[in-house]
């Protein structure tokens, strides 16, 4: 049997593998146009909610995973850290992260840095957060215009576009462009929506089976 780490770890892929399948099925449905009434608008506002439902999860699985680290955890195929605390329980280690940051926000990868070097050895498995934070930081600003109406997430989010595929398309907005645009040039290149699904489930994989020697993400 797992660990705790283990299956945090099976419960988020499993979560993202079905709003991937979600994904599918919604432009399996309006693209072929089989159901009267399902407009433009109506699987824009499903693709941007299945991305936030993601976004969502990912921070509910950082949180849980680094308390789980500071309660001593580890993968089966992953490494022991070294710890800095000693918490006696779930909600003793979640109050010595809210003495550092009262209102831990697990989008940010610099808090979440600040944290891990207070608590573990080199920060342990987080470090790998370095590697990752372009990424996480696309996604973050996806996540802040789908939410958002401010003008900087829609500042943000359209130097994001400009910068990814050259040029602001015309009425672009999240879920065209995670659900139309493609992470490549090739017919079989992913949509943006599953390039990011799929990075974050190899993220997650190597935070939970950690080892020193893994410091990037392939």
């Amino acid at each position: 049997m797992g660990s705790i780490l283990d299956e945090e770890l099976a419960d988020f892929m499993s979560a993202c593998n079905s709003i991937l399948g979600q994904f599918f099925s919604v432009l399996s449905l309006y693209n072929e146009k089989s159901i009267d009434g399902f407009s433009s608008d109506i699987m824009n506002l499903v693709v941007e909610s299945l991305f936030l439902k993601a976004c969502g999860y990912w921070e509910s699985f950082i949180e849980k995973i680094f308390i789980y680290y500071m309660l001593g955890n580890k993968s089966e195929k992953g490494d022991s850290i070294k710890l800095y605390v000693s918490p006696r329980d779930y909600t003793h280690a979640y109050n010595l992260i809210k003495n550092v940051s009262i209102y831990p926000d697990w989008t940010d990868t610099a808090k979440i840095l600040i944290n891990a070097e207070n608590f573990f050895e080199n920060g342990g498995p987080f470090c790998l957060l370095k590697t990752l934070k372009g990424q996480l930081s696309h996604i973050k600003t996806i996540r802040n215009a789908i939410a958002h109406t401010s003008l900087k997430a829609t500042q943000d989010f359209d130097d994001l576009v400009r910068g990814l595929i050259g040029h602001l398309p015309d009425n672009i907005n999240p879920s065209i462009f995670l659900s139309e645009y493609k992470n490549g040039k090739k017919k079989t290149s992913p949509t943006y929506f599953e390039y990011y699904l799929r990075f974050l489930t190899d993220s997650a994989i190597m935070l939970v089976e950690y080892k020193p020697e893994n410091n990037k993400l392939e």
